[in-house]
């Protein structure tokens, strides 16, 4: 993670890289844990990503000084202030793909989903400079909500348009997009993936070699998750779940970005599934064999939804 996010992370609400001046709305939840409203959101395919021309929400007409496009994805809004439309476009297909991962157009888990387009997520496509320009208005500050966003410009983030397995290469996209994400897994699903006690806490304290509320001078040699950031808790919760299913989905492996683990190496000690089965059983199994709904396959920013598949 970049410097400018993690001292975006002191302002932690939920997520990941939190943008300062947001609050996250909690959501009404049923029985079951699930976010009420999330059937009757989800009725039709989403299809192909369209770009908008204004922000869709008229009592947000705001937006569009500094933002002149926006996808839907899945009532997610992906705005970008001068950003290629590859770009763009390539972001919005990575969130689909995290939310869709069996690209059938329906998100894998609805109610992850619909915690993210109630609480009126955004995800912004941006320079630093348009950054500084938005937080020093008012526009947005107490309806939307943001956790993570894709820098532009020479000293920006990574892109690998045509995805990470094609390019060798590494698409920041895969980080940033996730800690979007995995907000509806934090909230949807605490007990197992809440930033206290729950069973993800759990596997990153066995991963880190002991339980920590602040970030020892030196981790134990065993410890294969090593985050030296002295951000809190919670933001260790979200960076081990973000290694563990990149991880799980091969984005770490040399076949896949040669060099890519090696760099990760201080962070992040696991380069394979097959390591991260034999060495954190425990988060395995909650990415693998609980019956989630966590992205098995790569995204590659490149969203084609088979809407009617044909059956035999």
């Amino acid at each position: 993670m970049k410097l400018r996010s993690i001292l975006l992370s002191t302002f932690l609400l939920v997520g990941g890289c939190a943008e300062p001046n947001l609050s996250v709305d909690e959501n009404e939840t049923d029985s079951t844990g699930g976010v009420s409203g999330a059937t009757e959101r989800y009725q039709e395919p989403l299809g192909s990503l369209k770009i908008l021309d204004e922000y869709p929400d008229p009592d947000m007409s705001c937006m569009n000084d500094f933002f002149d496009s926006t996808i839907d994805v899945f009532g997610v809004m992906v705005i970008g202030a001068s950003a290629p439309e590859e770009r763009l476009v390539h972001t919005a297909g990575v969130l689909a793909q995290y939310l869709d991962n069996d690209n059938d157009g329906f998100p894998d888990d609805p109610d992850v989903a619909n915690h993210l387009a109630e609480g009126n997520y955004v995800f912004p496509v941006w320079t630093e400079k348009v950054r500084e320009e938005f937080w020093s208005t008012s526009c947005g500050i107490d309806k939307i909500s943001m956790v993570a966003s894709m820098y532009l410009g020479p000293d920006g983030d990574r892109w690998a348009l045509g995805g990470s397995a094609k390019t060798k290469s590494w698409d920041t996209n895969l980080e940033e997009v996730w800690h979007l994400v995995s907000v509806g897994f934090y909230n949807v699903y605490p007990e197992v993936f809440g930033d206290e006690n729950s069973e993800l806490t759990r596997a990153m304290d066995e991963a880190r070699g002991g339980y920590f509320i602040e970030v020892p001078e030196q981790y134990p040699l065993e410890a294969w998750f090593s985050y030296y950031d002295p951000a809190p808790y919670a933001v260790h919760v979200h960076e081990y779940f973000y290694w563990s299913v990149v991880t799980n989905f091969g984005a770490l492996s040399p076949e896949v970005i040669p060099g890519r683990c090696e760099e990760s190496n201080h962070e992040w000690k696991i380069c394979t599934k097959e390591e991260l089965e034999s060495k954190d059983s425990t988060v395995f199994d909650l990415l693998n064999h609980r019956g989630f709904s966590i992205p098995s396959v790569i995204p590659d920013g490149i969203y084609s939804p088979v809407t009617n598949p044909q059956t035999s």
